[in-house]
């Protein structure tokens, strides 16, 4: 049967075309050497050498042949060798990730791939916009690997997480609105509001946005509920309602969208990195720790 050691051995002897120089090479000893390219010539069923001595060969026309072959074959070993080693170091290999629209606005996204890129340039990120809870669920059966979302109470078993960093909660309201004329913005005002908000299936984490920053038992009037963060500013844009958001979304709104920071309690947004915590992939588990360093707590 034909082995690695032994297209190593042939194209040795195929490169020095001198059995003691190739042997020497390979730190083998020349009979050692010679009866292995007889054995790899046996099983071929072809001469691959004419000898001219005793140590000096020449390629027969089917050795020329085979050399081409062998030498692709060994570099594409070689690869896989260093490709398997690499993968079992976290430094190759593709990793999915979820984010939600206010960590992409935020920079957090493009941070994180930045990092990635310079600690660990053989991993391939796939990013997918997706909101919190689909993002759990592709978590948890495996089509996601991590998620950037809004922070929630609990998590389902077997996913972790740890936070970046908060972002403020803002007032969006259009321009013709007549809080956008309000210097200071307060819960006692909100409560009069009509807010847009989040279909219930994407609103988890996204309910204390509104909640966060009314009066205590205040229960929000909800104007209308859309499946997005796109759709809810584009409602505001066309002045249906107010919504509550994070300040990063100053970045993708019309001319027509204005923010107002609000006081009191509850001003801000907490945003978290979710994870299988028994994640088998190293590349995986690289990347966490890539996040960790460039964008999670500072101690």
């Amino acid at each position: 049967m034909m082995e690695v050691r032994h297209l190593r051995y042939f194209v040795a002897v195929a490169s020095e075309l001198h059995f003691a120089r190739a042997a020497e090479r390979l730190n083998i000893a020349p009979p050692t050497l010679s009866a292995q390219i007889k054995s790899l010539e046996s099983h071929l069923g072809v001469e691959l050498f004419t000898r001219s001595t005793k140590k000096k060969v020449e390629l027969t026309y089917a050795g020329r042949q085979f050399q081409k072959r062998a030498l692709n074959l060994l570099e594409n070993f070689d690869l896989a060798e260093r490709f398997v080693r690499e993968a079992a170091r976290g430094e190759v290999g593709d990793v999915r990730l979820g984010y939600v629209l206010a960590t992409a606005t935020a920079g957090h996204v493009k941070d994180l791939i930045k990092a990635v890129r310079a600690e660990l340039p053989s991993i391939m990120m796939h990013i997918h916009r997706m909101e919190s809870v689909p993002q759990l669920r592709a978590i948890g059966a495996g089509t996601l690997d991590i998620g950037m979302l809004r922070a929630m109470d609990t998590y389902p078993a077997g996913i972790g997480a740890f936070s970046l960093p908060q972002q403020r909660f803002c007032l969006a309201v259009h321009r013709d609105h007549p809080l956008a004329q309000q210097k200071r913005i307060t819960p006692e005002i909100l409560a009069k509001q009509h807010f847009i908000a989040y279909e219930l299936d994407a609103e988890v984490g996204f309910w204390r946005n509104i909640s966060s920053v009314l009066p205590l038992g205040t229960i929000p009037h909800i104007a209308l509920r859309v499946p997005d963060a796109v759709s809810l500013l584009t409602l505001v844009s066309a002045n249906v309602g107010v919504a509550i958001v994070q300040e990063s979304f100053k970045k993708i709104v019309d001319e027509d969208v204005v923010f107002r920071h609000i006081s009191g309690r509850g001003t801000y947004s907490p945003n978290v990195v979710v994870y299988r915590t028994h994640e088998p992939s190293p590349a995986v588990q690289g990347v966490l720790k890539v996040i960790r360093q460039a964008l999670g707590p500072k101690k």
